[in-house]
């Protein structure tokens, strides 16, 4: 009988050393399964992260898109609001510079400087100034020049005469130039003094 229960007291602890072995195992396998688990969650958290990152940067550029778009909308309404007028205005400097030459026969002409021809004289002279401050209200501008520095931006030079001036000083203002707001809307055609030849 002492025989029988070692017999069954070695095949008990054989079976409780598969138990614990198998338990072993299991809990190996419990260890790797949590840690594969533990190593997927990693990765889809890494994974969520890159994907936030990535629609994040999509929103903040198109945002940035949006408000490029609508600071251009404003540009382009405010050029249009500012510069609508600019064929318009050009064309009206052609009949400004014919009533110009007008005035100036009638001032140059000592026939109209007689105290007859006074009042059309000072007729004259307010349509001017009216002229003048139409344009000023309308933001054109007239283009002051003479006996100024050449500016190619603003001036076109037609010729050159001899003077005792600076070179490149404008002595002769043929065709009056005019700005629009910030913009040239015709430039002055001008002569430009040149070193006089000794």
């Amino acid at each position: 009988m002492d025989r029988n229960r070692d017999r069954n007291s070695g095949s008990n602890s054989n079976a409780l050393l598969k138990d614990l072995s198998k338990s072993e195992s299991t809990n190996s396998n419990t260890d790797q399964i949590k840690e594969k688990e533990s190593a997927e969650i990693d990765k889809n958290n890494r994974s969520s992260d890159a994907k936030l990152k990535e629609l994040n940067d999509k929103y903040l550029r198109l945002l940035a898109e949006n408000q490029n778009l609508r600071k251009n909308h404003d540009q382009e309404k405010e050029d249009i609001l500012k510069y609508g007028s600019f064929t318009f205005a050009q064309q009206i400097l052609t009949l400004t510079d014919n009533l110009d030459r007008a005035f100036q026969i009638f001032k140059d002409d000592e026939k109209f400087k007689k105290d007859e021809f006074k009042n059309i004289l000072n007729g004259i002279e307010m349509i001017e100034k009216e002229l003048l401050g139409t344009l000023e209200k309308n933001s054109i501008k007239y283009i002051d020049c003479i006996n100024k520095p050449f500016d190619p931006n603003l001036h076109q030079a037609i010729g050159e005469k001899d003077s005792e001036k600076e070179p490149g000083t404008i002595l002769e203002e043929m065709q009056k130039g005019y700005l629009m707001h910030d913009r040239l809307l015709r430039p002055s055609m001008v002569y430009v003094s040149k070193k006089a030849k000794k």
